[in-house]
């Protein structure tokens, strides 16, 4: 630090000396240097003008009238708002044992009485010197802490972004292949997984069976009753055949409008038909009543049921074609009655 440089930012030292000349020559010193001095004759002095305001540096005799240095060197270091502060401790003793005391205490340099000037000035120089760098590299940790804590913050919202768009994605992920109204598997996803499940019958040499199914009338009932009426009843039918649906293996999902299909895999014709009774069950349980239709007074389905064997590197299009057909033949034999592909009549 040159004068230049202190007489711009002056640094703060406060002596603690009851020797009035002491306190002249040091303080001629260290003005000469550009520092700014606080004078204090004793250790309650001293505590009142660091309570004031803190000094940058300490020069303290070890010989006071009302408290003993090494004592006073204590209790400002005992203090977190005076702690930091660099002490010198300054005494005519030169044994060891007093050096070592001084340091033991908090002190950071140890000077010699009578002093030379010359001492002072490197010695505090050299404290102030090391303060100032001690307070650098404070400000450079808070602002490397602060810079941490952003980057953790940044870092967490960052993951809190990517879970909300993968939780997002997954959403989408689940509308694209679930049907809005009924809660079931969707048209798109009904065509991913029936070749997959036809793949691993083929492997397994195992047959399928497939169910269609189609609410009869129930365009009537949709313009009787309206389109709430019509959505309620739709969804209550697909909770019906979920229910009817025994195995975890089979789904069920809504083909389109009034449509639904069920994939039975390892089912043969025998247990598809037990299923198609079982839905029919289910559905009579609704009471969906069709008071101003003479046909039927309730909400009925038509079945088309088809079976297969899978062959390796064939396609189920077959497969649902079969249904399909088999349906037109229920709704032509009245509707509200099942039949299957390939029997002219149910079994």
């Amino acid at each position: 630090m040159n004068n230049e440089q202190n007489h711009l930012n002056p640094s703060d030292i406060l002596v603690v000396d009851d020797y009035l000349d002491n306190l002249r020559v040091l303080t001629a010193i260290l003005v000469e240097q550009g520092y700014r001095v606080r004078k204090a004759i004793n250790g309650q002095l001293a505590l009142a003008t660091i309570e004031v305001q803190v000094p940058d540096l300490i020069l303290l005799d070890i010989q006071l009238p009302d408290i003993n240095g090494y004592d006073l060197c204590r209790q400002i270091k005992a203090n977190p708002r005076t702690h930091a502060i660099p002490i010198l401790i300054m005494s005519i003793h030169n044994q060891a044992e007093d050096i070592v005391r001084a340091f033991s205490e908090g002190a950071v340099d140890y000077i010699k009485k009578p002093f030379q000037p010359e001492e002072v000035i490197v010695r505090v120089k050299t404290q102030l010197m090391i303060r100032n760098l001690y307070n650098q590299l404070e400000h450079q940790n808070r602002a490397l802490f602060e810079k941490n804590h952003q980057l953790q913050s940044e870092v967490e919202h960052r993951i809190q972004t990517e879970e909300s768009l993968k939780a997002a994605n997954l959403k989408l992920e689940k509308l694209a292949f679930i049907d809005g109204l009924t809660e079931l598997g969707n048209r798109r996803y009904f065509d991913e997984q029936l070749p997959r499940i036809w793949r691993q019958m083929a492997r397994n040499k195992q047959c399928i069976s497939l169910i269609l199914c189609d609410l009869d009338y129930f365009k009537i009932y949709n313009d009787t009753y309206g389109h709430p009426a019509g959505d309620l009843c739709l969804k209550q039918v697909a909770n019906g055949i979920n229910r009817a649906l025994k195995r975890p293996g089979d789904s069920v999902f809504r083909y389109g409008g009034e449509e639904f299909v069920i994939i039975l895999p390892e089912t043969s014709l025998e247990g598809a038909i037990q299923v198609t009774k079982n839905i029919q069950l289910e559905v009579e349980q609704l009471h969906h009543l069709h008071n101003n239709f003479s046909i039927y007074k309730k909400t009925t389905l038509s079945f088309g049921i088809s079976c297969q064997y899978p062959e390796p590197n064939t396609s189920p299009t077959s497969l649902i074609i079969q249904a399909d057909q088999a349906l037109y033949e229920a709704k032509m034999q009245g509707r509200n009655t099942y039949a299957i592909y390939g029997y002219p009549n149910p079994f």
